[in-house]
């Protein structure tokens, strides 16, 4: 249900039954790491502690939404909570400007037409400009973004998308990625990950990468997307968690 604005309206109704469960998705502010001066991890950092996480749920999400600190959802049994790591310091973020030598910095906001993402896109844009980063917002659709963003083109500075898939930390590694990260320490671990069976290893590693990402500021992580499911009463076997971006109808029931 892509309106957490009406859910307060809806959970009044007692025909209907409003479940708010988790997602696999991180949704994330990315940065083009190969633009200067975002190919340098400072000044990416100074932008993480620009970032209010609670502001941005609550404006965007009504409150719907996990905060993370890294591309990795809460849900899973390696996640770890580092937002400490990109917490919301906007004198930190000025001084950290400041001793990289960047000032006037403009940056280009490609926003595709995803409601999390245009709603999230002025409160981020405002969070900026209060440490002096002048932020373009520009709404594309998705055949724009596809092409310009996505693939290929890579032309913007910012944009916002929510990671649906599960287990998607090592696309961030691939050549030519959107986000044009620097990547071979995070290519090492996936292929430590993919050599080993032993389940606490495969842990310690999830862990690695988590600290790496969060580390290396390769995007601003903002929240895990809820999976918010609005249902007649009286419907059963409906998924309240979503490991993966479809609606299971094959348990669905009725009971009047």
């Amino acid at each position: 249900f892509p309106a957490p604005e009406l859910l307060e309206q809806l959970k009044s109704n007692p025909d209907l039954v409003v479940t708010v469960g988790s997602t696999q998705g991180e949704t994330i502010a990315a940065m083009n790491n190969a633009h200067p001066p975002l190919d340098n991890v400072k000044v990416r950092e100074a932008i993480a502690h620009a970032i209010d996480r609670k502001a941005i749920i609550d404006g965007s999400q009504f409150g719907y939404g996990t905060p993370i600190g890294s591309f990795f959802p809460p849900g899973d049994p390696a996640y770890i909570d580092l937002t400490s790591i990109s917490n919301f310091d906007p004198a930190k973020s000025k001084q950290m400007l400041a001793d990289a030598g960047v000032k006037d910095l403009t940056l280009t906001f490609k926003v595709p037409p995803a409601a999390y993402a245009r709603a999230a896109a002025p409160i981020i844009q405002q969070e900026l400009a209060d440490v002096g980063i002048k932020v373009n917002v520009v709404n594309v659709e998705w055949a724009d973004w596809i092409a310009n963003v996505f693939q290929g083109a890579y032309d913007y500075d910012l944009t916002m998308v929510s990671h649906v898939e599960a287990n998607d930390f090592a696309a961030f590694g691939k050549p030519g990625y959107y986000l044009n990260y620097k990547a071979d320490n995070l290519n090492k671990l996936v292929a430590d990950l993919n050599a080993t069976t032993d389940p606490a290893k495969q842990i310690s590693i999830k862990q690695d990468i988590q600290k790496l990402l969060a580390n290396d500021f390769v995007a601003l992580y903002l929240f895990e997307l809820p999976n918010i499911t609005v249902s007649k009463k009286g419907v059963a076997g409906l998924w309240e968690n979503a490991p993966q971006p479809t609606t299971d109808l094959s348990a669905i029931s009725w009971t009047e």
